[in-house]
């Protein structure tokens, strides 16, 4: 049976895939760009195909190389095609002689997004809160009608990106993701891994991984660093001697009742009226420790909001707020995360993870809650096992990265035997620029040995920013 349906996999012909020129958002330069028809339920191979989208950027130089970086974005959630001005500039060093690939995952940007946006754009609960069931509900009811929810998991998307890559007549691709896409990414290294030339992932979702259950641990790990490193720099702790006692004090306020704020809406730019409440300002504080350009003003954040000044933390959670629900297509998370990470997280699992900390069991419980509204997919059967590989393969890690821990990037290395892992000090997102040099050296050699990552070590996390006058 096996000999069988492999004899009919290598005969089958290559899927087909044209190409034409387009200039993606933002982006300056030549690009390329078509959809490829799929299976939406590739089991059944029946009913519905859904396209995929994808934007190719290629090489600037004449001495074009056949093994093209596929770029794998995170979330679960995000879409590829709208990150190619960005990502472009950061993998500059590779596109002399590699094409660069970016494929929309089923259910992101242009491949058959599960886009779910319960509010219109100027109400501000659209960038504060989370959704409630009913809404979900609403979103699933309204999706159903062309998608089937539960055909959108990783396992889909590995077998997706294979199909493009025959549709593209690659014989071999680098792997280039972050985050979430990392999962992905590993997935598709144990099943193909004759067709990766080179992995670089960076944010590691080891197979362990249960999204979102690290991020409170995790958060407060990266938030009792922030603590210390404050306290550590003249400038920070002078200005505030006593930030731990005040983000204390400030989390024991709005347990009691949340705070009322005016603000100017991130849409429309007029006044509105808003409540910051314990779950949103926890909640806030965890995404601005993902990046430490942005988690350098959350001592002076946090010591306005102790004195009463909410203003300016107001204004940045809900254009924080505003850019994830720009950013992620809410139902494809949770397709992802109802049929993979919820269910295998139990109660007492729960308790120990999240106890003590800022952040608690509540993203946990919320995502558990909406997931009763959606239709539950069917995770692949090996998502879960350690991946064995001997594909060579940076892995970076953030030292206090709220989501994606140093731990997991060690137990992903440990079955990786050509891997090299490189720890920032940092968080989830830092060290582009070194990324991206370490990752065009890996790419060109095809191996880790030998790897120049003395970047690494130059990178610090960037001066607090104090009050006005200090």
């Amino acid at each position: 049976m096996l000999a069988a349906s492999l004899a009919l996999l290598l005969a089958a012909p290559a899927p087909s895939l044209t190409l034409e020129p387009c200039t993606p958002p933002g982006f300056e330069g030549a690009a390329r760009c078509g959809r490829l028809l799929v299976w939406e339920n590739r089991k059944s191979r029946s009913g519905r195909r859904i396209p995929l989208n994808i934007v190719v950027v290629p090489a600037t130089g004449s001495q074009r190389q056949p093994d093209s970086v596929f770029v794998i974005s995170g979330g679960p959630g995000q879409s590829a095609t709208r990150d190619v001005a960005r990502v472009s500039e950061e993998l500059k060093a590779e596109r002399p002689k590699r094409d660069l690939v970016f494929v929309d995952q089923r259910g992101t940007g242009g491949s058959n997004a599960l886009a779910c946006v319960p509010f219109e754009e100027d109400d501000w609960r659209l960038y504060f809160g989370t959704p409630s069931p009913e809404q979900i509900r609403a979103c699933r009811d309204r999706l159903s009608k062309d998608a089937d929810l539960a055909r959108y998991t990783t396992d889909e998307a590995v077998e997706d990106l294979e199909e493009v890559r025959r549709a593209m007549g690659l014989d071999r691709i680098n792997l280039d993701a972050g985050s979430y896409g990392t999962r992905v990414a590993l997935l598709y290294m144990r099943r193909y891994p004759n067709r990766v030339r080179t992995a670089v992932l960076k944010g590691l979702n080891a197979p362990s991984l249960k999204i979102p259950l690290p991020f409170a641990r995790a958060g407060q790990e990266a938030l009792d660093r922030l603590f210390a490193d404050c306290a550590a720099e003249a400038d920070c702790a002078r200005a505030f001697p006593r930030l731990r006692e005040e983000f204390a004090a400030v989390l024991g306020r709005l347990e009691k009742a949340p705070v009322s704020v005016t603000i100017a809406n991130p849409v429309t730019g007029k006044p509105m009226d808003a409540q910051v409440s314990r779950a949103a300002f926890a909640s806030r504080v965890h995404l601005l420790l993902f990046a430490s350009g942005l988690a350098r003003r959350l001592p002076l954040l946090i010591h306005q909001a102790h004195e009463g000044e909410w203003a300016g933390f107001a204004e940045l959670a809900a254009a924080f707020g505003k850019a994830i629900v720009d950013q992620i297509d809410f139902g494809m998370q949770l397709s992802v995360l109802c049929a993979e990470d919820l269910p295998l997280i139990d109660p007492a699992q729960l308790e120990r993870e999240t106890k003590g900390t800022f952040l608690g069991a509540d993203r946990v419980r919320s995502a558990t809650r909406l997931c009763q509204e959606w239709p539950r997919g069917k995770a692949a059967a090996d998502l879960r096992r350690p991946v064995r590989s001997d594909v060579p393969t940076l892995l970076v890690s953030g030292a206090f990265d709220p989501a994606t821990p140093t731990r997991f990037g060690e137990e992903v290395a440990a079955g990786l035997r050509r891997s090299r892992h490189v720890v920032f000090q940092g968080s989830h997102v830092d060290g582009q620029a070194c990324t991206g040099t370490m990752a065009a050296a890996l790419v060109e050699a095809g191996t880790v040995d030998g790897l120049d990552t003395s970047c690494a070590s130059q990178f610090h996390r960037p001066p607090f920013a104090l009050p006005e006058g200090r």
